[in-house]
């Protein structure tokens, strides 16, 4: 049977009819109804610990735009004096990353400045970050990490940075939501900066589409609910820049559904992450920290000797019926667009981290039975190549199966999806 890359499946509606009837009878449809107040209150209590306050957007990219233009106020460039041109300011964020970062930042009249990666989690390199930092000085109007794949980013080492320079911080944390650390608070729970994530229908926490901005700033929370109504600060008066983000009820109650299930969708997609760790340990993953990491999909590195076969091995899991990308590659800065819009220079660890990303078949109603087959698949199609002789190798280990095999019957993953 093919085992696609993602199988959406957002919560069904059908099952919530009365709820339905009840956004009909009352007649409101949008700007922050009560279904929207309430997902918000819960949100904040699951998944922040009940600190701060969030915001629900229609989509998260429109999230990245309110918190960028809310992080830099009303100047994109730096004023003009003594008939010297104004020159542009930069938005600081990894090239390994999608490109809704880098369209909010220009939306918002800022150019994209690209930093090098850390070889290990694949976030932003600290060491580059500061490099750029202290060689483009006041031009750097926002610090744009991502917390790659639902990585548990170091978010205290972004607030001693905005205490440090004056640099607001906005973190993209689009596949986040439901990242713990070990002492249970969500990803972001606290942090003063704005934290942006994503309920689009391929994030573990999917609803169809939508967003949440986050932050332990109430006041910062607050101004961005006016930006997203058209910046209306009094009733139909704009008092500030704005756009309409809001999310209707309906998508606030598709939200609402979907965090009353979600420990048990963290429980499943964390059980098929490690399986993959366990059966295919030629690839190279993110560390797994104390916790639980939301996944989206399973991202791993082809070793070294297979970059150059990684086309190949992908094109033969399709032919298989097993789905599968490159998430992020190309990278930003190898994409035509953001190379002339952009500036990046000296990226090496960007450059191996996208010539050997895989990214593999993860999803809400994948079995067990479905693992070991993309696993079994996989590792055959490794081998073949490694037998290709395109570089020499150390070879594979042999097949990790036997435990998943003997667990499919007795763990708790769904049989049918």
């Amino acid at each position: 049977m093919p085992v696609p890359l993602v199988r959406p499946r957002p919560p069904r509606l059908s099952q919530a009819v009365a709820r339905l009837r009840t956004i009909e009878d009352s007649g409101v449809f949008s700007n922050f109804g009560p279904v929207n107040t309430e997902f918000e209150h819960d949100m904040v209590a699951r998944m922040f610990a009940g600190q701060g306050a969030c915001l629900t957007v229609c989509n998260a990219t429109i999230g990245l735009m309110l918190a960028v233009r809310q992080a830099i106020g009303d100047r994109p460039t730096l004023g003009q004096a003594q008939g010297v041109p104004a020159r542009p300011r930069y938005a600081l964020m990894p090239s390994f990353t999608f490109a809704a970062a880098a369209q909010a930042a220009l939306w918002c009249g800022l150019t994209p400045l690209f930093c090098d990666i850390d070889p290990t989690t694949w976030t932003a390199c600290a060491a580059d970050e500061e490099r750029l930092l202290a060689r483009h000085g006041s031009d750097i109007a926002v610090v744009m990490p991502y917390a790659t794949f639902g990585y548990d980013l170091d978010l205290a080492r972004y607030a001693a940075l905005t205490r440090r320079t004056g640099v607001p911080v906005v973190v993209d944390a689009a596949a986040s939501l439901g990242t713990r650390s070990a002492d249970g608070r969500g990803f972001g729970a606290g942090f003063g900066g704005l934290i942006v994530y994503s309920m689009h229908a391929t994030k573990s926490f999917s609803t169809g589409e939508g967003g949440v901005v986050y932050s332990a700033d109430l006041d910062a929370i607050a101004r961005l609910r006016q930006m997203s109504n058209f910046g209306f600060g009094q009733p139909r008066t704009a008092t500030m820049p704005g756009l309409n983000g809001k999310l209707s009820e309906v998508g606030a109650l598709l939200a609402h559904l979907r965090l009353g299930e979600y420990d048990d969708v963290l429980s499943h997609r964390t059980a098929l992450m490690r399986g993959y760790r366990q059966a295919l340990p030629e690839l190279t993953y993110q560390p797994e920290l104390p916790g639980t990491q939301a996944h989206q999909f399973a991202p791993g590195l082809l070793p070294p000797a297979l970059a150059r076969c990684r086309g190949e091995i992908t094109a033969a899991l399709a032919r298989q019926g097993i789905g599968s990308a490159t998430y992020f590659s190309p990278h930003l800065m190898q994409q035509d667009y953001f190379a002339e819009h952009g500036v990046g220079h000296g990226l090496p660890v960007t450059d191996d981290v996208a010539s050997r990303i895989v990214s593999l078949p993860l999803f809400d109603g994948m079995t067990r039975l479905d693992l070991i087959d993309v696993t079994t698949t996989v590792r055959r199609e490794l081998r073949r190549a490694m037998r290709g002789g395109r570089r020499a190798s150390r070879g594979i280990s042999p097949p990790v199966l036997p435990a998943l095999v003997q667990g499919a019957a007795h763990d708790r993953l769904p049989v049918q999806p």
